[in-house]
């Protein structure tokens, strides 16, 4: 499509307004279910239970992916944000009237999950279809920067809320967001178009699934970058786990250790605009191999360092050159998918970069007991630096 100017009425303004509006709500229901775990049970086993249920539909990305590229992206968003609103809705009903239970909160977090995971893989369809290709690095990076804001001003707002309110009406407070996302997604534009004109069956759905899982294997952009970001991610994963405890050992201030974990958001946003200027006079490969290097020693000197100041400057240093490659690999994929496929490409390469998350985290645990976790942060940094060799599998025009 034709560039056009993006100003505060384009539709690209206005979804990331509603992914904006979303994403806060999703920020405060983090804080919120753990509270309402535990007047329900008083077990923090419970708890775990209850996140790692909304967590699981993580797993079932790939499947997702030929319905979102049957449907219209629109009405995707639509139903996303309407589950959200009601799944919200019915939990603080069904907190007023006292008739909540760990089943129920599972249940609805499994419905919050997936129409998580539905909205993910719609919104990524949709940028294509609201700017031109030359304007795809700049919505992605806008899309980066919102959403690293509402991490940064998420759990403060979350707190704020339930400091004046009480945890049914926090709850009522989401909604109130989540209504805001459906109506900012009305405003957006209808799109006819329709990637799938076969009927729907079992073996025509098992056929795009597969031709999804070619394209990307094919598609050698696609493919190197998913295997750039496994093996990072399995890495930086380390970090992840062990960086709260790492950081409790050097200091007992909550103030400074809130003020290492907050840089990491404020570095994603620097991170996602230097990596937009930076996309002006360098190539992408040339980008995702200084970001890779970088985001892997600045994990190495965490797990060296004994200061608490100089581990915040670290882990921002981090999380901007995480910041600056996650839009470019999105954009790649967006650049280089077929229309059709979009939903496809986006849902299965999200579950191959993430399929080894919860392995590398019960591996984190158990070598940090046996070696001790500043080591296994070192590791992490060491298994986190060597995807910048991959990044020279990369096209040369890339």
């Amino acid at each position: 499509m034709p560039a056009q100017k993006i100003t505060l009425t384009h539709p690209l303004s206005r979804l990331m307004m509603s992914t904006t509006m979303a994403a806060m709500a999703g920020q405060v229901y983090s804080l919120l279910l753990p509270l309402l775990v535990l007047e329900v049970t008083s077990s923090a086993i419970a708890v775990t239970i209850a996140i790692a249920a909304e967590r699981s539909t993580m797993l079932l990305q790939p499947l997702i992916g030929p319905l979102l590229d049957r449907s219209n992206w629109k009405y995707v968003l639509l139903l996303a944000d309407l589950t959200r609103f009601l799944c919200f809705l019915l939990l603080s009903v069904l907190a007023a009237t006292g008739q909540l239970n760990l089943l129920l909160i599972c249940f609805i977090s499994i419905c919050i999950g997936f129409a998580g995971q539905f909205y993910q893989g719609a919104q990524f369809t949709a940028i294509p279809y609201l700017v031109s290709g030359r304007q795809l690095h700049y919505a992605n990076s806008l899309e980066s920067a919102l959403y690293q804001l509402t991490i940064v001003i998420g759990p403060s707002l979350g707190g704020a809320v339930l400091l004046f309110l009480s945890t049914y009406n926090s709850l009522i407070a989401v909604c109130i967001l989540s209504l805001l996302a459906v109506w900012l997604v009305l405003l957006l534009p209808y799109d006819q178009h329709t990637s799938s004109l076969r009927a729907f069956s079992i073996s025509n759905y098992i056929q795009e699934l597969k031709e999804g899982f070619l394209f990307i294997y094919h598609q050698k952009e696609i493919w190197y970058t998913n295997l750039i970001s496994l093996i990072s991610n399995f890495g930086v994963q380390f970090l992840i786990v062990l960086l709260v405890i790492y950081i409790d050992k050097l200091t007992n201030d909550p103030m400074l250790i809130g003020i290492v974990l907050s840089s990491g958001g404020i570095g994603a946003m620097l991170g996602t605009f230097l990596g937009f200027v930076a996309d002006r006079f360098s190539t992408y490969r040339q980008i995702l191999f200084v970001a890779k290097v970088i985001g892997g020693l600045s994990i190495i000197f965490v797990g060296l360092t004994e200061t608490i100041w100089l581990a915040a400057c670290l882990n921002m240093i981090g999380t901007a050159a995480a910041g600056a490659v996650n839009p470019i690999i999105k954009t790649i994929r967006q650049r280089y998918t077929p229309r059709h496929l979009l939903g496809r490409v986006q849902s299965t390469s999200r579950f191959i970069t993430f399929t080894l998350l919860p392995a590398a985290s019960i591996f984190a645990g158990l070598l940090s007991e046996w070696i001790g976790i500043g080591t296994t942060i070192l590791i992490g940094g060491c298994i986190a630096s060597t995807a910048s060799v991959l990044v020279w599998r990369l096209p040369r025009k890339l």
